[in-house]
């Protein structure tokens, strides 16, 4: 079985092949927590085009990304399914990286649109690439659990990592906001080609088993219309938008409604990914308990409870935010890992009906319900804040209290109760049977 396979290959190995998630998230941090800032504040663009931008860029990527699973499962060459699709990520990412995070003052709203659409791209085609290799690398149901949780560590470590620029660059830079930026911009044109090469060195690709038919019009429409997908790729939107909107505002909020300043705020961001790196082997443990779903369930309920919290949080008492933030950060794994890992138990489920395999497929569709998701978070959050005449400059204005504490606590708490909602009797233990069954065919 592929699973002991696994389990014999050298830690240094697996954390080889993981590095990619590192890059994966450091990148998605910096795209949809700072960027959206960078380009309203340093580079003074209108706030609600700044929204806008993200919004209808990432929802015409979203058109892409079938068409990029489709044809990673349909790809055979030496290198295998994913791998090239992997390699061609990278130069497209450190193009676009170079292009956004070293603009200067002065762009326009059309340069803003043009890089956007091709980082995403490039993103879609590393993170679908990358996601499906991963799930192949076991068979059973449990194992997987454990490989996406490596996975979830090493993305984890890349948010901390990046971050933990940002304050550092800050502090040198006080009088320039976008020096961080900058900073960041250029250890991912580092860090992508390198976490590439090391995914390639790390592990073999494993070769297709199943006889890779054609699937009619009908099939697809049936594999999208199963209950599982449906409710998967639902949750998986609903817990990106809930973090997606808190993330769109954090720093205005930090800085304006708490009064903190850019560092501060930036040290804040890198505690709750910190906290994240408890989060994973928590979540881990528990979902190996009571089942995946169920974990998703009780981060999402802990999630909205904490986001409460965050909406009636005092001024500049940085010790009980650090507290709230970082307790928030134990649940930050349960956006990317367990959609991920209960996917991978409804990819074999499909091959065992359909007899084809559409991992990656699959993958897009959650991959398009979190661009969806992030972009509409940083859209609808920005569009409110132009509507109220918002300005960065002056965050801190008493007017824009109720509106930035709705933002950063109110609304991600109902999004993520009804993720609560969404997983309910969720059909987990049927969905593993057949993964056992497929594994033993």
């Amino acid at each position: 079985m592929m699973h002991e396979k696994i389990e014999t290959v050298a830690a240094s190995r697996l954390a080889g092949f993981c590095a990619t998630a590192l890059a994966i998230q450091a990148f998605a941090t910096l795209i949809t927590v700072f960027l959206p800032e960078f380009y309203a504040n340093a580079m003074a663009l209108p706030v609600a085009a700044v929204g806008t931008a993200f919004m209808t860029v990432r929802v015409l990527d979203l058109l892409i990304d079938p068409v990029l699973g489709g044809m990673m499962d349909a790809t055979r060459s030496r290198l295998g399914r994913y791998r090239p699709w992997l390699v061609a990520s990278a130069p497209i990412l450190m193009l676009s990286t170079y292009a956004l995070f070293q603009a200067e003052r002065g762009v326009g709203m059309t340069y803003l649109w043009s890089w956007l659409f091709v980082a995403f791209l490039g993103f879609s085609m590393i993170v679908l690439s990358h996601l499906a290799w991963t799930a192949t690398l076991s068979s059973d149901s449990e194992g997987r659990t454990r490989i996406f949780a490596w996975w979830q560590i090493f993305a984890t470590a890349g948010q901390f990592s990046i971050l933990a620029i940002l304050p550092l660059v800050a502090r040198a830079y006080p009088d320039d906001p976008a020096a961080g930026m900058r900073a960041a911009g250029w250890v991912m044109m580092l860090l992508v080609p390198g976490a590439i090469i090391m995914a390639l060195w790390a592990v073999p690709e494993k070769r297709v088993s199943v006889e890779q038919g054609r699937m009619s019009i009908g099939d697809y429409v049936a594999l999208f219309r199963q209950g599982p997908v449906v409710r998967l790729v639902l949750a998986d939107l609903l817990i990106a938008l809930s973090t997606g909107v808190a993330n769109a505002v954090a720093l205005f909020f930090y800085m304006g409604q708490l009064g903190f300043d850019r560092a501060t705020a930036s040290t804040l961001i890198l505690i709750a990914y910190a906290a994240a790196f408890a989060g994973t082997p928590l979540f881990a443990k528990l979902a190996g308990r009571i089942g995946k779903a169920r974990a998703l369930q009780a981060g999402a309920f802990l999630q909205a409870v904490l986001q409460l919290g965050m909406a009636i949080q005092p001024p500049q008492f940085f010790w009980l935010t650090a507290a709230n933030v970082g307790a928030l950060g134990l649940c930050i794994p349960i956006a990317w890992f367990l959609p991920r890992a209960l996917m991978a138990d409804v990819a074999d489920a499909s091959r065992a009906r359909f007899g084809v395999d559409r991992t990656g497929l699959l993958y897009a569709t959650l991959n398009g319900s979190m661009k969806l998701a992030l972009g509409l978070a940083v859209g609808l959050a920005f569009l409110l804040l132009g509507w109220y005449e918002f300005d960065p400059a002056h965050a801190g204005d008493p007017r824009n209290a109720g509106l930035l504490r709705a933002l950063i606590g109110v609304v991600p708490a109902l999004f993520s109760l009804c993720v609560v909602l969404c997983m309910l009797r969720y059909p987990e233990e049927r969905l593993r049977e057949v993964s056992r069954m497929t594994a033993l065919a």
